[in-house]
């Protein structure tokens, strides 16, 4: 169990909120059957979303955008990491587009 107390014995409020919301992000993968994409879901605030938020192409948005971070931390220099940098945020301008044009 998570411990929320900072050293001087006081409750930390924001830590605790941010631990709530990545345990629904954890359980909103979970129930669509994308378990891997707890880490995206968190991140667009999808966590606790309804069922039709996930569309086929939002999924592939998010996995898109999953693979260029993991490419970003691989990178070995530094032009390759702005590039892959640059196609991690036009696929989150995608990801946001989609997730506002869904509400």
């Amino acid at each position: 169990m998570t411990n929320f107390w900072d050293e001087d014995g006081d409750f930390d409020y924001e830590a605790h909120h941010e631990a709530g919301q990545r345990d629904q992000a954890v359980e909103t993968a979970a129930r669509i059957g994308y378990p891997g994409m707890a880490d995206a879901f968190y991140y667009f605030g999808l966590q606790g979303k309804p069922d039709a938020t996930f569309t086929p192409e939002l999924l592939t948005a998010l996995d898109t955008w999953q693979v260029q971070l993991k490419k970003i931390e691989a990178a070995p220099a530094d032009e390759e990491i702005k590039d892959l940098q640059r196609q991690t945020e036009e696929a989150t301008n995608a990801i946001l587009t989609k997730i506002d044009s869904a509400t």
